[in-house]
């Protein structure tokens, strides 16, 4: 090869080298763009993870926020399932399955079981399968069955013994009206004084020809009080039994009338209440169905720590003045439970400790809660009741200033201790904690003094006859009507409550001046 062809050889290669060197700057070029372009994306993408760990972060905290938000409604709704169902098991409780799912294998083996389980003896004592012997003064007729010789035989009988036994029964229910019912025929004489220029009547005239007597008015505030009638029931019961047909305006004015006449007995019943050393205050709905011109929906009642007492207040609203017009200017020991009402009511309160129990027992039953929060409910609960009897035994010991200030102070640091909120707990728990602690020194004002009770049973039992006749009768039409409820409930309940032995002689007492 000559040095020509070389050189042609050699410029040949260096122009292809040249192109490939070119080519190669650019495919660089394109690879540092690149580069550029993946280390902005790698960027944008890091702050997108960090962006996201944020949200996830979030989310898992809203999780957390929306499923104990969850658990609380369930909470709730359980509670109010409790309301109006009742719980399972027991009489007039709910029946219903809580397990949606079980299914009729297992509902028969479970009923097969509840079948095997024994009923459990009642503790009645002998004598009350019995009747006691009436009193002498009770017998209304002697009828003598004599026998002197044998019925089968004629033979003239030995030896003969009279055996005494009683029957005690209602009259002929066919003729019970002829004995209820007593109608009076009033011939009122009247006649013109010369001297006096008046006309005289020997007897007052009502302004109607025919109307009730004094003992169907005092029947029908037995009835409507004391048993928890409705108007229509007591119109079908005096229909029934005496064939004494009555108005809906007669009743509510019979109702009026017993009030008028009873008001010096409510404040005979109101002063023995405030003499007493501490009082129950509670209260519970009341319909006044007037087109809200009522004063409110509810009904207070407050009945002292000694005696069967009580003072009512219905159609009212839920107000603190109205709390505050039952106590009056009374300095004594309030029994209530927490509702803010009561917060500042009274110089010494003793909130019931009855109720945060019944809130622990229901949070330990739940079946909406998660098994691992549940066990510190389990735990709370008992350590609430171990306290909760402590007191109890301490209430039963006698009064020794001393030892109860001492036991109280124990009793405070205890309630403190197990109102302290450790770890995962429910919403619910929390908050029973949380007023267990602020209260803690009024859960024991009981131990202040004796004869105060460490529960508000009394009062809760009081409106439990309210509660009853309420799914009757659904409350009062008017105002009046409220009131009137407020004046026979507090004279009549306080007489029954104190169990006379004839009810109706204690209403006629009532009515004396």
């Amino acid at each position: 090869m000559t040095f020509a062809e070389e050189v042609i050889k050699l410029r040949g290669l260096c122009k292809q080298q040249g192109i490939e060197n070119t080519n190669l700057k650019k495919k660089n070029e394109h690879l540092q763009n690149r580069v550029r372009e993946l280390a902005a994306e790698n960027r944008k993408l890091q702050e997108e993870n960090k962006e996201l760990k944020k949200a996830q972060q979030l989310l898992k905290q809203q999780y957390s926020e929306q499923e104990k938000a969850v658990e609380n409604l369930k909470l709730i709704v359980e509670e109010l399932r409790l309301m109006v169902f009742k719980k399972k098991g027991g009489k007039g409780k709910d029946t219903e399955d809580t397990n949606e799912h079980t299914s009729e294998a297992e509902a028969t083996e479970n009923e097969g079981e509840k079948q095997k389980k024994k009923r459990k003896k009642a503790n009645r004592h002998a004598a009350s399968y019995r009747r006691k012997v009436p009193a002498a003064a009770d017998v209304t007729a002697c009828i003598e069955h004599e026998l002197t010789a044998c019925p089968e035989c004629g033979t003239l009988l030995t030896d003969i013994k009279q055996i005494i036994r009683y029957v005690e029964d209602l009259v002929e229910l066919t003729k019970i009206h002829t004995l209820l019912k007593q109608v009076e025929k009033h011939i009122i004489w009247s006649g013109y004084c010369g001297n006096c220029k008046k006309r005289k009547i020997a007897f007052p005239i009502s302004p109607q020809v025919s109307v009730l007597g004094e003992q169907v008015k005092r029947y029908i505030s037995y009835e409507v009080v004391v048993m928890k009638q409705s108007i229509e029931q007591v119109q079908r019961r005096l229909q029934d039994i005496a064939n004494l047909s009555l108005s809906d305006g007669e009743i509510i004015a019979s109702l009026d009338d017993q009030a008028e006449q009873l008001k010096p007995e409510e404040e005979r019943v109101i002063k023995k209440v405030r003499a007493a050393p501490g009082s129950h205050y509670d209260e519970s709905s009341w319909v006044v169905q007037e087109g809200g011109e009522g004063e409110g929906n509810y009904c207070w009642i407050r009945r002292p720590t000694i005696g069967e007492e009580a003072v009512f207040r219905f159609g009212k609203s839920r107000g603190k003045e109205n709390a505050k017009a039952l106590q009056g200017n009374d300095d004594h020991v309030g029994i209530s439970d927490d509702y803010g009402a009561y917060k500042h009511m009274f110089t010494e309160h003793q909130l019931c400790m009855s109720h945060p129990q019944r809130k622990l027992r229901d949070l330990k039953e739940s079946k909406v809660v998660a098994p691992e929060r549940q066990k510190v409910c389990q735990e709370t609960y008992e350590a609430f009741s171990i306290l909760y009897k402590k007191l109890e035994g301490t209430l039963a010991s006698p009064y020794e200033k001393k030892v109860w200030d001492k036991h109280k102070e124990e009793y405070i640091v205890e309630m403190r201790t197990l109102a302290q909120i450790n770890g995962d707990e429910p919403e619910k728990l929390r908050k029973i904690k949380a007023g267990l602690e602020r209260n803690a020194e009024k859960y024991f004002t009981c131990l202040n003094k004796p004869g105060i009770p460490a529960d508000n049973n009394k009062a809760e039992r009081g409106l439990r006859h309210v509660a009853l006749k309420r799914k009757n009768c659904y409350g009062s039409k008017s105002q009046k009507g409220a009131d009137t409820m407020s004046i026979l409930h507090t004279t009549l309940l306080s007489a029954w409550w104190k169990r006379p032995a004839n009810f109706f002689v204690a209403y006629e007492e009532m009515l004396r001046p």
